[in-house]
């Protein structure tokens, strides 16, 4: 029974440690791979230069998971904008607005600001033409890919840490408890 026990704890351990390092991995991807480009380029929209556009859509999306009877909301603006001659579309309002939530207020009134044919103004990125934002700046919803990345890099760091220090403390103490009878032997 005991060895059942063993292996059953090193299993667990594995396991752990395993989804310690998934959620490390998904962590980073989260935060530094999509997290921290969208408010780097959210903060330089501040300065990008303008051009006139014109929004062709205008709705209020609604998503809804199979397994849930809830409900999130988010804004679907679809512009078009020129620069240099060339047509662009675009459908960034703000960067982080493809965030959904549960709140569809907050999407009618994006959508209240935006009604199909509009004249409006569109900050596109100098470097990418194609990359274009309606209002420029960082807002909350900016954060959430960087937030949500460093929630799991910091539960896969406590998973996998946790492991790792329980697996030393158990080495040193075996590595104790075996030096104390060699002592008294000598």
């Amino acid at each position: 029974m005991n060895s059942r026990h063993n292996r059953m704890t090193n299993v667990g351990r594995k396991l752990v440690m395993f989804l310690g390092f998934l959620f490390i991995f998904v962590g980073y991807i989260l935060a530094y791979e999509k997290g921290l480009p969208l408010l780097d380029r959210a903060k330089a929209s501040k300065t990008w230069p303008t051009v006139e556009g014109v929004v062709l859509e205008s709705r209020v999306e609604s998503h809804r998971s199979s397994n849930s009877s809830s409900s999130t909301y988010s804004p679907h603006v679809v512009y078009r904008y020129q620069v240099e001659g060339k047509d662009f579309e675009g459908e960034t309002v703000w960067f982080g607005n493809d965030v959904s939530t549960s709140d569809r207020t907050m999407s009618e009134e994006t959508i209240r600001k935006y009604p199909v044919k509009q004249n409006i103004t569109v900050y596109y990125d100098p470097a990418d033409h194609a990359i274009a934002v309606l209002e420029p700046g960082v807002f909350k919803t900016t954060y959430f890919f960087y937030l949500f990345g460093w929630l799991f890099l910091g539960l896969g760091i406590l998973m996998a840490s946790s492991v790792l220090f329980r697996s030393l403390l158990r080495l040193f103490r075996g590595g104790a408890e075996m030096q104390t009878p060699a002592e008294s032997a000598g």
